[in-house]
């Protein structure tokens, strides 16, 4: 029934809560990436992600939790999110090593930016260790794409994705190829402009397919597969 379905999503829930929770107690030294962005409702989101050591010298990265922010997205609205965050998982401030952000003002601000007022926080609770501060490493695929010329690379990706995807009848036939050829994914991914992370999976999963479009293109006799 849908109160069965509705009870067991929630204890799931909680049960990945409280393993996440124990395994970042467990943590020697950890730190933080914050991404603060906004959804298709105009709601300001912040992904908080932790980077953490075991005593076992493993390392391990999760993903926290996704705090909305609600009303104003200053730089005590974002310390305020992490701090609560913080508390909600257990984590001893003490073992904070580094912050790294997306490099927003109110994230980078010298005086009220986030990263100095949880420094403040943390010098309030009595904790001196020094905390690195790193900035704009979140989106440096998104930079690394700017600065690198990508021209030809990605012209003869989009031009083989939409040839691909745009045309109901030539979309049927390479899936069909694909379930024929028992490929590892089953379809293209489309480039967004406006997504920092399209770029790079769209070019990824052409690279994964590369075979796979070629045989299409061959049969097609398309001059796509001379880039192929």
């Amino acid at each position: 029934s849908r109160t069965t379905i509705t009870r067991r999503v929630v204890e799931m829930s909680a049960n990945v809560h409280t393993s996440l929770k124990d395994s970042c107690s467990a943590f020697e030294f950890f730190s933080l990436a914050l991404d603060e962005s906004t959804d298709v409702m105009d709601t300001a989101q912040l992904a908080v992600f932790i980077h953490g050591i075991t005593p076992g010298l493993a390392v391990r990265e999760e993903y926290l939790k996704l705090a909305p922010l609600k009303g104003t997205t200053t730089g005590r609205d974002i310390a305020d999110a992490v701090i609560s965050v913080i508390r909600d998982m257990g984590l001893d401030l003490s073992k904070l090593v580094s912050i790294t952000t997306d490099g927003a003002p109110a994230m980078v601000g010298r005086q009220k930016g986030a990263v100095a007022l949880l420094q403040q926080h943390c010098r309030q609770l009595g904790y001196i260790q020094e905390i690195r501060k790193v900035h704009c490493v979140i989106h440096q695929e998104a930079l690394c794409a700017k600065s690198a010329t990508l021209t030809e690379v990605m012209s003869v990706a989009v031009k083989a994705v939409n040839t691909i995807l745009s045309r109901a009848t030539n979309h049927r036939q390479f899936k069909a190829l694909l379930e024929e050829a028992k490929a590892e994914f089953g379809d293209l991914l489309y480039f967004t402009e406006v997504r920092w992370l399209s770029r790079g999976r769209m070019l990824a999963r052409v690279f994964d397919l590369r075979s796979e479009i070629l045989e299409f293109f061959t049969q097609k006799e398309s001059p796509i597969a001379a880039h192929f």
